[in-house]
């Protein structure tokens, strides 16, 4: 790893916290602004090691990762492989936050569910011989709800005021 003595000064530097300097020696906090950085550099090349399993696709943002599957063998190969690609940067799967769930099923992930449907007009198709359904990625009913919830409140807190006034206040609800 090329940037192995940038990481550990990043993970040693500490933090400041209401102007109290507090030194680190184990990592940094989550949540921290440079810790989707540090999770970046680390997990630099999984990709290429969970592609190596047919019908596997990582998807990764800033310092969360899923790995999806059609199958549940699948996702045990690629499980292994994570592992293996882990114990060299002395890191290891989180066992509580790990879940493993083939696609079919679905899985919430930054608000939206990624869920392949089943199609019964795609399946042995000439041009598509493999494709069994249609992958779908919309906002997860948790994230719909604290939407609608957010707007709820607005409206109640904002009833009297004046039109203009109220969308003033609904469009960066609106617009995210």
């Amino acid at each position: 790893m090329k940037n192995k003595h940038v990481l550990k000064q990043w993970i040693k530097a500490g933090v400041i916290e209401n102007g109290n300097f507090q030194p680190s020696n184990i990592g940094v906090p989550q949540g921290g602004s440079i810790s989707p950085t540090i999770f970046n550099i680390v997990m630099n090349g999984v990709e290429d090691e969970i592609l190596k399993v047919s019908g596997t696709f990582p998807i990764r943002y800033a310092d969360d990762l899923i790995i999806a599957a059609f199958k549940p063998e699948d996702l045990e190969k690629a499980k292994e492989l994570l592992i293996e690609f882990l114990k060299p940067r002395g890191l290891e799967i989180n066992g509580e936050k790990t879940v493993m769930v083939p696609i079919a099923e679905g899985v919430d992930f930054l608000g939206y569910n990624i869920r392949e449907y089943p199609d019964r007009t795609r399946v042995g198709k000439k041009r598509k011989p493999n494709k069994q359904g249609i992958l779908l990625i919309k906002p997860s009913p948790t994230a719909v709800k604290n939407f609608r919830n957010n707007i709820k409140k607005t409206l109640s807190k904002f009833n009297k005021v004046s039109a203009g006034r109220l969308i003033q206040k609904l469009n960066p609800i609106i617009r995210g």
